[in-house]
């Protein structure tokens, strides 16, 4: 049987698509592994206002999801914790009773920002909070400090 451009035989196609799929599989499987190798790079703001402190209910961790960080606000100060996971970067949630959760992979953080369980490799980070001229609280997340750093409260 001779073959040409427009007579391809049922056999020839299927073995065609099962070698598209494949290297359409080997493709995919690739960036999936550079995504967990190399973090989302995202241009994002790293200095913010978060409200005036009436705003903060005591003895809570108060989700900013915009700002993607947990604001904790007690008798002494005020701290600012990021709710972004350290393993591929998805926001954080409280868990029941107290830490954080990481809906994706389920990497388990304490209100410390410790890693309990779960694929993520690092503690969460907190950042430095400070008093805007106008009175708001101002969180710098280029400016990391130690996890028992606190904003005192005047």
């Amino acid at each position: 049987m001779e073959e040409n451009a427009t007579n391809i035989t049922r056999r020839r196609f299927l073995g065609k698509a099962a070698i598209a799929c494949a290297i359409g599989a080997v493709g995919l499987a690739l960036v999936a592994a550079l995504r967990e190798i190399i973090p989302p790079l995202k241009k994002e703001n790293k200095r913010f206002t978060i409200g005036p402190l009436a705003n903060l209910p005591l003895n809570t961790f108060t989700l900013m999801p915009k700002q993607k960080i947990f604001v904790f606000r007690d008798h002494e100060g005020v701290r600012a914790l990021s709710a972004v996971c350290t393993h591929l970067g998805c926001v954080l949630e409280r868990g029941e009773e107290d830490g954080f959760l990481c809906p994706c992979h389920g990497s388990r953080f304490d209100d410390a920002g410790k890693v309990v369980s779960g694929p993520a490799p690092r503690a969460l980070a907190f950042f430095k909070v400070d008093m805007a001229p106008n009175g708001q609280l101002l969180v710098d997340a280029k400016q990391q400090v130690p996890p028992n750093e606190i904003f005192r409260i005047q």
